[in-house]
């Protein structure tokens, strides 16, 4: 059986990813979104970040699969119908890149990499006394698949975890915390803030000036998630402030970041565009037109997102 699959991606990007499809998948007819002739026929659509006429144009969409785990994008579109199911990718590689980003950056913290690159700034020579890493708390916004992953990474380096999620949970060698009740106390006990949650209305605007501040004196914070959880304005005070030490946002509420923004020159901030975690090629595509059988099998799908939890 052959489909029509309309794709919306970086424009760039759309040829890269029907070549793949039309070589690890031949049984499905992928198609550029904008060059379906016929979008009536047209049952499961491959999105990231859809553009405002995407979903009136097709009336008959069964499913959209993103290219992507966020689905933020899509739950927020308004000609998005109740009718259409939404799936997300579980994994595709962005677990092992979360991994080595968030590892990547709570070392940069906790060997005082920040502070050797200032002192190299300012031709300065002063070794910083060490710690253990069991001594160096590490906490994680978010317990989902990539925040789970990124613990059980973190746990292979000796640091004292803990975890907040929405519902409790229970891993490992990780204090779980959970519930607005329980926020407080968890960010009360942490030295380097990891924020792997999803965007809902719950967690939006999370990491504003009284939950930062809740932090203890020196903390640093290290948001590879959405941009909408941070509110800017509130870390560049508390940067300024030294309450929080440093920084390290790979999302951001407007992207790319215009050249201007005074977000490029804010001491103790490291900037990086919105790279932590990519979906690799391969997987995706295997990932998707297994989902996409398996609705034409009449079996239910991985992946699938649940649109009154935002995930």
């Amino acid at each position: 059986m052959t489909i029509e699959c309309p794709i919306y991606y970086q424009e760039e990007s759309v040829q890269h990813w029907l070549d793949a499809f039309a070589q690890q998948c031949p049984h499905l007819d992928v198609k550029d979104w904008q060059q379906v002739a016929h979008p009536e026929d047209v049952h499961y659509g491959i999105v990231w970040r859809p553009s405002a006429e995407f979903f009136a144009r097709f009336p008959n969409l069964k499913a959209v699969l993103n290219l992507g785990a966020g689905v933020d994008g899509i739950l927020r579109h308004p000609q998005l119908p109740e009718s259409v199911q939404v799936l997300r990718l579980e994994n595709a590689g962005m677990g092992a890149q979360m991994n080595e980003y968030f590892a990547y950056h709570v070392m940069h913290y906790h060997r005082h990499m920040d502070r050797y690159n200032a002192q190299q700034n300012n031709a300065q020579w002063q070794v910083f006394p060490g710690q253990p890493a069991k001594d160096f708390r590490v906490g994680l916004l978010g317990l989902g698949e990539l925040g789970s992953s990124v613990a059980s990474c973190l746990q292979g380096f000796g640091y004292t975890l803990s975890g907040w999620s929405r519902s409790q949970k229970t891993l490992d060698g990780i204090k779980c915390y959970a519930g607005a009740e329980q926020l407080d106390q968890f960010l009360s006990e942490v030295d380097a803030l990891c924020c792997l949650l999803p965007l809902t209305e719950a967690t939006r605007d999370i990491l504003n000036k009284e939950n930062m501040s809740k932090l203890p004196k020196g903390a640093v914070i290290i948001n590879a998630a959405r941009g909408e959880h941070l509110v800017e304005e509130d870390l560049i005070e508390l940067l300024n402030s030294g309450h929080l030490r440093g920084a390290v946002v790979d999302t951001l509420r407007t992207e790319p970041l215009s050249s201007d923004s005074p977000l490029w020159r804010q001491p103790g901030l490291i900037i990086t565009p919105h790279c932590a975690a990519q979906s690799w090629l391969a997987p995706s595509v295997e990932q998707i037109s297994n989902n996409i059988d398996a609705m034409l099998a009449g079996q239910q799908p991985s992946g699938i997102v649940e649109r009154n939890r935002g995930y």
